[in-house]
């Protein structure tokens, strides 16, 4: 990596290092399979603390960008033409608890809303959908990207059986943050068999036409979730911390 000057002004620090370190792999600058310095000359070349630069780190670990191996140092992981699309929603997902129970906080009140509204007014059509997506994710067992799909595929349809284009549109601009959400489900192996039933759940609810049944059952599968993300992140820090 060249020596430059990145002095940090005005912005958290931590999300100005990640938009750099970004930046700085979108033009080709670190290509995947770097290795980045040590600390120290991180440190130096931001000119901020060890915490945001591990906050930094810690963030695009995250989100597949960057991998932590203890005694390895820290790598690039993904080619340039991804780089852009995953760090869509980052701000969201910056590494830190309290950041992390804001997304989930936003995700438990937009698709509280949404399975309501899906409970009310979902057609045959809607809930045939939604099923088929349900059908999906148990077919998909433990097949990583297929999983993923299927969960956010069963959260899209219920999106859908809302009937309101403006709520579709929130979770829309919240999918890559969920995305990464649901690849911590697969990469720290949280049983998806739990999450098929928390699916069913509301799936059982939607089809009852039951608002508040819908309501409390999204409430508790995002909030149980979001709890073993938080637990993730701190075991991400702690792993960094190591290095």
């Amino acid at each position: 990596m060249k020596r430059r000057s990145l002095k940090i002004q005005r912005k958290r620090f931590t999300d100005q290092i990640i938009e750099n370190l970004i930046a700085m792999i979108a033009s080709g600058e670190l290509k995947p399979g770097d290795k980045l310095p040590p600390e120290p000359q991180l440190m130096e070349q931001f000119g901020v603390g060890r915490s945001s630069i591990r906050e930094a780190i810690g963030a695009l670990e995250l989100i597949g960008v960057l991998t932590v191996r203890p005694g390895h140092g820290t790598h690039v992981t993904d080619s340039t033409d991804k780089v852009q699309s995953k760090s869509i929603g980052l701000s969201l997902i910056t590494i830190g608890h309290e950041k992390i129970r804001e997304l989930v906080e936003a995700r438990v009140e937009l698709e509280q809303d949404i399975v309501r509204l899906a409970a009310e007014r979902a057609t045959e059509e809607d809930i045939a959908d939604i099923k088929a997506q349900q059908k999906k994710l148990i077919s998909a067992a433990k097949s990583g990207p297929k999983l993923i799909a299927a969960d956010l595929g069963f959260h899209s349809a219920l999106a859908k059986a809302s009937h309101n284009s403006v709520l579709m549109r929130f979770l829309s601009e919240l999918r890559q943050p969920m995305r990464h959400w649901m690849e911590q489900k697969a990469k720290y192996d949280w049983g998806y068999d739990q999450v098929v039933e928390e699916h069913e759940a509301i799936l059982s609810a939607i089809e009852a036409h039951d608002p508040e049944t819908a309501q409390s059952a999204m409430r508790v599968h995002v909030e149980m979730s979001g709890e073993k993300l938080v637990s993730a992140i701190l075991e991400t820090k702690s792993s960094a911390e190591k290095n």
